[in-house]
């Protein structure tokens, strides 16, 4: 009933700014995109070019293209909304997430480092972040972030931390691969025994974990202050 209050009271008076805001976040919180699109679409023109409302509107109809899958709208919208108040964080996580759907990771990476300069107890952005250094192989980078999305998403909401743990294990996962495959390249530059993503028979394995410990050490040796 609310809501359809709200959608009859700006039939009656659009552009209205409380009815716009109001409507907007009990939409945005239902995850009602279409709903959200179409509204905000619609009330778009009517509003004053670079006023808050219309920033604001930007951004939620740029949020709700993004979950719809039209990439093309957007982009344009979020580009809107950060240009319009470059002091909001989530136009930039948004922006940044419609960025790296369209391959301009680099940019993205930007987008969510100032999102998280903005609002840095914002889980989602460090898991953003975490996934765009993931993308360019910078494995420590992306644990990093990963763990501090995983940390502040356990604070604010620790019912809701699976994507979060699962992301966390994967590039942990990953990094132990990496250094599995460095020893071994290591060991048999030649080429490593076969089976190297299993087990290796025990004195194959006990050379390898030595040759990990080794590299590990010369990798402290190595930062400043080693």
């Amino acid at each position: 009933m609310q809501k359809q209050t709200l959608i009859e009271g700006l039939r009656a008076l659009p552009g209205d700014e409380r009815l716009l805001r109001t409507l907007g976040s009990l939409l945005e919180g239902e995850g009602n995109w279409q709903e959200l699109q179409q509204i905000m679409l619609e009330q778009l023109p009517r509003l004053s070019r670079g006023a808050p409302i219309e920033t604001h509107v930007c951004y939620l109809a740029g949020k709700a293209c993004l979950e719809l899958g039209d990439l093309r709208q957007a982009l344009a919208l979020s580009t809107r909304a950060v240009q319009g108040r470059s002091d909001f964080a989530y136009s930039h996580h948004i922006h940044g997430r419609v960025l790296a759907q369209t391959g301009r990771r680099t940019e993205a990476l930007q987008a969510q480092q100032r999102c998280a300069e903005l609002a840095p107890a914002f889980p989602w952005c460090w898991f953003e972040i975490g996934q765009l250094h993931l993308a360019q192989g910078e494995t420590t980078a992306a644990k990093a972030a990963f763990e501090r999305a995983l940390a502040l998403q356990e604070a604010q909401d620790p019912g809701n931390t699976t994507l979060f743990r699962r992301a966390l294990e994967g590039v942990e996962a990953r990094a132990q691969r990496a250094e599995r495959q460095a020893a071994a390249l290591s060991l048999w530059p030649d080429g490593p025994p076969p089976g190297l993503d299993g087990p290796l028979a025990p004195l194959q394995e006990l050379a390898l974990a030595t040759e990990q410990f080794r590299l590990f050490l010369d990798g402290l040796e190595g930062q400043p202050g080693g």
